[in-house]
């Protein structure tokens, strides 16, 4: 399959007209149909139905879209191995990291690799496990760091580096800060301050507050600095990492329960894609990982 139909294909399902794909690809607009057409034909199906709002996938289109745009990177990652052999280049280094392992992790890494490779060029993403995960198997980026998610990617290897546990963290001023045993009742009453609906963190959440409806008691936020922010208005509770509240901790500002449940226990995984080709410089990100974890001292296991 010719990587300019797949291009062309692939831009037409992200901006849906024929006017910016032709512009983005410097060729006409006729010249992007044909290139539609051409792909339609040669397997015997539909891409797309068209309305007033533009191209919209068919099932069909669907299936080969997940397909192309991994050809399409990896046409991309080949043609930026290539340029940097070229200008005799180390090349570059894409990073993903779920919260917790982007703040406890991706400093040191990056400074490990930077000092090492000082002519790599780095660059780092941080948004949820499962948007880590998708990006590392269509190669998008070369390693992720997340928080487990339970549904492991059969393109991506997966790696336990540590583990982390949730304590439950509120103001000084709550009313169960008095409390010496806390129960799941007792949390209950109150709402809990949750980090995204698709947080992997919010997974452990549920299945601890089982078989509770978790709707009832929750607030969702997109950020762990406005969840912290309002924990110190002494009405609602949050599961967070100790890591993520060191500061709090010491200053007295929150306050943490570990309520010693093994649910509330999560893996934090090193990701990557079963088809990299491995390389020096991968082996030292690997084995700074390992390093980092052990420094931390997440793991029983890396003692």
């Amino acid at each position: 399959m010719n990587n300019s139909k797949l291009q062309a294909f692939c831009l037409l399902v992200e901006l849906k007209k024929l006017a910016p794909v032709a512009k983005a690809l410097g060729i006409t607009a006729p010249t992007v149909s044909f290139h539609i057409r051409s792909i339609e034909e040669e397997y015997g199906i539909h891409l797309f139905r068209t309305n007033a709002g533009g191209y919209r996938l068919t099932e069909a289109g669907e299936g080969v879209y997940h397909f192309a745009r991994q050809m399409v990177q990896l046409q991309k990652d080949m043609d930026r191995f290539i340029e940097n052999l070229l200008a005799g280049h180390i090349g570059s280094l894409r990073l993903g990291a779920s919260g917790l392992p982007a703040h406890i992790f991706m400093p040191d890494l990056i400074h490990q690799v930077s000092t090492t490779y000082p002519e790599i060029r780095i660059s780092l993403e941080v948004k949820t496990a499962p948007e880590i995960e998708k990006k590392v198997a269509l190669q998008e980026l070369d390693f992720g760091l997340i928080m487990e998610t339970k549904q492991e990617n059969p393109l991506l290897h997966y790696e336990t580096i540590g583990e982390d546990a949730l304590v439950l963290a509120f103001s000084p001023s709550h009313e169960l800060a008095a409390q010496k045993d806390i129960t799941k009742e007792d949390i209950l009453k109150y709402k809990l301050l949750l980090h995204t609906s698709s947080s992997s963190t919010n997974h452990f959440i549920e299945k601890w507050m089982d078989p509770f409806q978790p709707s009832i008691y929750t607030i969702e936020l997109d950020s762990v600095s406005t969840i912290k922010k309002m924990l110190t208005f002494g009405k609602n509770l949050a599961f967070l990492s100790v890591s993520l509240i060191e500061e709090e901790l010491k200053s007295g500002v929150l306050l943490k329960k570990d309520l010693h449940d093994v649910t509330l226990n999560r893996k934090i995984q090193l990701i990557y894609p079963k088809t990299r080709l491995d390389h020096k410089m991968d082996e030292f990100v690997k084995m700074s990982v390992y390093e980092i974890a052990k420094q931390l001292k997440m793991s029983s296991t890396m003692t």
